[in-house]
């Protein structure tokens, strides 16, 4: 399956390599050129890709088209909620995943902005972090 992910930061270049190990084919696109190349260490099969992701024409040159899934892990709440409007709704893309920076920006991460699954990782830690010690 191709996966795209935006954002090739710890995130992004963690996900990368899990997914490519599970026998994904991945594609990063990134702004950074220096992150693109701490991603290759940790995923070296990795397609990348340097530019904005929220241009649709940066996604559509680095193959969204083709992407059953597209996951927005930048570390900016505003970019994560534009990639993921444009690839719904612009590139029809089956399955939208967005990383959540702030807590208080969950209730805009809805199906209606182009989101399947919006992870809030301070949720997903303090939810982790109350089981452990109750």
């Amino acid at each position: 399956m191709h996966i795209m992910i935006i954002g090739g930061g710890q995130v992004g270049s963690y996900l990368a390599g899990l997914l490519q190990e599970a026998g994904n084919r991945v594609t990063v696109v990134e702004t950074r050129e220096t992150q693109i190349t701490a991603v290759q260490r940790t995923a070296p099969n990795t397609f990348f890709f340097l530019g904005d992701g929220t241009d649709p024409g940066v996604l559509e040159a680095a193959g969204i088209r083709t992407a059953a899934v597209v996951a927005a892990v930048t570390g900016a709440d505003e970019t994560n909620l534009v990639i993921t409007s444009l690839a719904r709704f612009a590139f029809d893309v089956q399955r939208v995943v967005a990383r959540v920076n702030n807590p208080h920006n969950t209730w805009m991460f809805t199906p209606a902005m182009g989101v399947d699954v919006a992870l809030n990782q301070a949720d997903v830690m303090a939810q982790l972090i109350a089981r452990a010690v109750g």
